[in-house]
């Protein structure tokens, strides 16, 4: 690899040139450019900001690539159009998961002193669950990040004879709306916390799947059972064990086996690294904003492989769908 001054300084400006981007984002200026170019003296006006430093924000936009402007009216670049703004097609939208990257920077400001002392005993309630605009921003963002791994994995996954799936910690419910496109005969169960759920409600009306997928409320983490039945074919874990210490997520792997029925599959699929422990980058990066939001981690593959495999799974096979996916499977004997 190149040793050079172009690549310490891309690293270390980056969190401006995010800044820039979030921020707009975050501030309504894509969504209101995208209904006709704009100037900046009327972005300020009717979102109500300052107009010297919205005409600098624009400016810097232009700069990167993600406005162009022409007799003094701004307009968004395509990708900005397609993916920020409420032209986006469902799915493929980031409007909501680049707002909640915004609420992540003072969280990531604490890196400096957790590498000093380490994780604290204790950390601050996140803004994400305590507000509930953020809470929500959070949820649709990650139907964002994740309906294309959920129609990836819908794909690769063999469904038939899958009758009755439980999707625990299944979020705004991406993956059953996915797989129900696969497979027209398979009802699901969406476990989570309410504030989830009804963020999923909205998602499941939308796709018409009301009638095919059930939304249960479930303490996942919580010391009890599932409290969802018991008899499943196939049950998901999907960007769930992450959140949580080693104890819980072997606690909740060994949940999800009692659940199933013999014969039945539990899938796992989490951002996690490989085998030697530092490749691929994404989930390296995703680990430092597990030390410095909650106690969660990343986990080796084989960790994945041999949690299962003390549960009483077997047959347990891994295939990685994407850098940010790794897709663990095992069997109820």
């Amino acid at each position: 690899m190149e040793v050079n001054q172009d690549r310490i300084i891309s690293f270390a400006a980056g969190f401006q040139y995010a800044k820039i981007l979030l921020t707009a984002n975050e501030l309504g200026i894509f969504r209101l450019v995208a209904k006709g170019s704009m100037s900046s003296d009327d972005v300020a006006k009717t979102l109500r900001l300052d107009p010297e430093a919205t005409a600098m924000l624009m400016g810097a936009l232009v700069g990167l690539g993600l406005m162009s402007r022409r007799a003094g009216k701004f307009k968004n670049a395509p990708d900005v159009v397609k993916y920020l703004t409420d032209e986006a097609e469902p799915g493929e939208g980031m409007y909501c998961i680049a707002t909640h990257m915004n609420h992540m920077y003072d969280s990531w400001n604490r890196l400096g002193d957790i590498v000093k002392k380490g994780r604290p005993k204790k950390l601050p309630p996140p803004k994400v669950i305590l507000d509930k605009k953020k809470n929500r921003e959070f949820i649709c963002g990650m139907f964002e990040i994740g309906f294309g791994t959920a129609k990836l994995l819908a794909e690769k996954l063999d469904l038939k004879g899958v009758g009755k799936m439980a999707d625990i910690g299944g979020g705004p419910a991406q993956f059953p709306i996915a797989f129900a496109a696969k497979n027209p005969d398979t009802k699901f169960v969406v476990a989570d916390y309410p504030n989830t759920l009804n963020v999923a409600r909205e998602y499941v009306k939308k796709y018409g799947l009301a009638d095919r997928i059930k939304l249960a409320k479930c303490e996942f983490f919580g010391p009890g059972e599932l409290g969802i039945g018991d008899g499943y074919d196939m049950a998901l874990l999907s960007q769930v064990l992450h959140a949580e210490s080693d104890k819980k997520a072997v606690e909740l792997i060994a949940k999800t086996y009692r659940i199933l029925k013999p014969g039945g599959r539990i899938v796992i699929n989490e951002n996690a690294r490989n085998k030697d422990g530092m490749s691929p980058p994404p989930p390296m990066i995703f680990a430092i904003n597990m030390l410095v939001n909650n106690f969660g981690r990343t986990f080796r593959v084989d960790e994945l492989e041999g949690w299962l495999k003390e549960a009483g799974f077997k047959g347990v096979k891994t295939m990685r769908l994407h850098e940010r996916a790794v897709v663990v499977e095992g069997r109820k004997p």
